[in-house]
């Protein structure tokens, strides 16, 4: 009999938690492991998933949504609650209060972040994590913070990073043409590319204040922003008062981001904060050059003059001078992206996924693989 596993997580909204869940649920060994999917918010699901997704339609602070784990898991005679950012994780441990089921929590990054409603979230964990049967993190950077802000056992957690998908996130550039005639691109134009949340957290204010040092060296850089966020008011405003809008493309979200990637010259990644950085991981299988902070995970990924080049501080100032750097020698491109491309070989979803059913495995006490 196949072990049963919950996945519980607040939406299937656009991020990197629902993107590697939707990789867990759909290569899942079906021999092995049975799924079924809770969203704490059905209403948003931007990420389709395949399989037993239940949705029930409860307003946002409804606590029958967290009372729904005990039905959910007496229906469906869980085995495993997999918990995945921080209203599953506290949801799931007080679900083992009433009910006898093994709970992995899985930190993606909530456990970084500095506000009120985090703190609690912080103190909380401390309090309950010791109802885990095990505790998985997405970088060392997260495991850290576990150790540190939660006082978990270092023991008890197992680093596992997120996946790509290989076959999406090719070097192939198929769309290129195409992609920057739609950006309005002229031929010579230097391309640069970010892909993310429009949040202060990501650091786009600092690549939009590059802009007018950049085009200061050269009047072919030309900027695209691939993504939304409660930021983009204050980027439009900023894009305006630097009078730059005619270099700046703002492409919002978008569900075909590997063939946008293929206009990119160059991509930067210039977080504040970082819990792991899929998408530096999915530019490093473009082959796109890259420059990119050393924020926290991301400093896991970008080794300066070997992954990507690292800006000794995350300012515009640091940043112009790595793209233009990078922009006028062609040999440097070519030796970050070869070595980007043959760092990124472990990202792969077969990896992140057997790892998972390992843990799985572990704490069943289940003899299957």
């Amino acid at each position: 009999m196949p072990i049963r596993v919950l996945h519980i997580i607040g939406s299937l909204r656009l991020g990197g938690a629902q993107v590697s869940l939707k990789y867990l649920v759909e290569n899942a060994e079906p021999k092995h492991i049975e799924t079924f999917v809770y969203p704490l918010r059905p209403k948003y699901a931007d990420i389709p998933i395949k399989g037993n997704v239940i949705k029930i339609p409860y307003l946002n602070y409804d606590p029958r949504k967290f009372l729904a784990i005990l039905r959910i898991c007496k229906k469906h005679h869980i085995d495993i609650i997999h918990a995945h950012l921080d209203k599953s994780i506290l949801g799931s441990l007080l679900a083992t209060f009433f009910c006898k089921v093994k709970v992995i929590i899985h930190e993606r990054g909530p456990v970084f972040r500095k506000n009120f409603k985090y703190s609690i979230y912080r103190f909380l964990l401390r309090l309950l994590h010791h109802r885990a049967t095990a505790v998985i993190a997405n970088s060392h950077a997260t495991a850290a913070q576990l150790v540190k802000k939660a006082k978990i056992d270092p023991k008890q957690i197992t680093v596992i990073p997120n996946a790509v998908d290989f076959e999406k996130f090719n070097p192939q550039k198929t769309e290129r043409s195409r992609t920057r005639k739609m950006l309005k691109a002229n031929p010579d134009d230097i391309v640069l590319g970010f892909v993310g949340r429009l949040n202060y957290v990501k650091g786009v204010d600092i690549l939009i204040k590059a802009m007018p040092l950049l085009l200061k060296k050269s009047p072919q850089y030309l900027l695209a922003l691939v993504g939304q966020g409660p930021q983009e008011p204050y980027l439009h405003k900023l894009v305006n008062q630097f009078d730059i809008s005619d270099r700046v493309r703002f492409l919002g979200f978008n569900d075909n981001v590997p063939e946008i990637m293929d206009a990119f010259d160059i991509a930067v990644v210039p977080s504040r904060q970082d819990a792991f950085g899929i998408v530096a991981v999915e530019i490093m299988r473009k082959k796109i050059p890259m420059v990119c902070s050393d924020a926290e995970g991301l400093a896991e990924l970008a080794e300066n003059e070997v992954t990507a080049l690292v800006p000794t501080d995350n300012t515009p100032q640091q940043i112009c001078s790595c793209v233009d750097r990078l922009a006028n020698d062609k040999t440097l491109q070519e030796k970050l992206t070869d070595n980007a491309y043959s760092f990124s070989e472990k990202f792969s979803i077969k990896n992140c996924v057997d790892a998972v059913q390992k843990i799985y495995f572990e704490v069943t006490n289940s003899n299957r693989g």
